[in-house]
């Protein structure tokens, strides 16, 4: 049973538009994983931002690889999220909405991407917050099961590229670096209102590094293919609300 629609229109007829304030995002809670995905409530996770030595070969390591390990009926599950913030004596009460920044990409981006289906499961706590929990498609999963030798490289090369972007990945002295294991990472949960709806939302986060000015700056690393090539980049910003 259909309770709400949003009908979408041509993109072009959103020009012009009233565009809804967005408040400044603000951390207030984080979480590391471990190689065992065990949660720590510290910054453990948290790479310290370098630029690596390019050209790199990406592929190195491949064999010795660990990917991520989830459930994948609840690939991102927001308990350790709602722990992280009670660690800090946050109150989910607090927001109207709880969310992963993976759930807001799908929904904004609606409007430039008509092609590839979303999911998005919906509760309703009893204190009136609103979880969104990520969620995969049908399609998607069986995209991933029919993943050939030449796709699971793509996605260990941006696993790679973060390995060579962090002190944490090893001092570049020659010798040869750990296995990249992608169940090691650090989620930042930030407060961000839009217009006068308040959000906590979570992200994982790749690495860190300090501006000129001293201030802290958080952001993704990631590899893209050009002309046959694979090349790395890097985005680093104070307050990345979609990414």
């Amino acid at each position: 049973m259909q309770v709400a629609a949003l009908p979408l229109h041509p993109t072009a007829t959103y020009v012009g538009k009233g565009f809804p304030k967005f408040g400044q995002p603000r951390e207030i809670a984080h979480f590391s994983r471990d190689a065992s995905r065990r949660v720590r409530f510290d910054k453990s996770g948290l790479g310290a931002y370098r630029t690596p030595r390019l050209p790199a070969a990406l592929d190195v390591g491949f064999e010795s690889y660990v990917p991520k390990s989830h459930d994948p009926n609840e690939p991102a599950p927001l308990g350790d999220v709602v722990a992280a913030l009670s660690h800090k004596g946050v109150r989910t009460t607090d927001a109207h909405i709880l969310t992963y920044r993976n759930n807001l990409n799908k929904i904004f981006g609606t409007v430039y991407n008509r092609k590839d289906d979303w999911e998005v499961g919906v509760e309703r706590c009893a204190d009136g917050t609103v979880l969104l929990h990520v969620m995969d498609t049908e399609r998607k999963r069986a995209e991933e099961a029919r993943r050939d030798e030449r796709q699971q490289r793509m996605s260990y090369w941006g696993y790679k590229f973060e390995q060579l972007s962090t002190l944490d990945g090893g001092e570049d002295d020659g010798g040869p670096l750990p296995p990249v294991n992608a169940n090691e990472e650090f989620c930042s949960i930030v407060q961000l209102s839009i217009d006068r709806t308040k959000l906590f939302m979570a992200a994982e986060i790749d690495c860190a590094a300090t501006g000129g000015g001293g201030a802290p700056a958080a952001g993704c690393v990631d590899t893209a293919e050009e002309a046959g090539e694979r090349r790395g980049k890097a985005r680093l910003s104070g307050g990345s609300v979609l990414g």
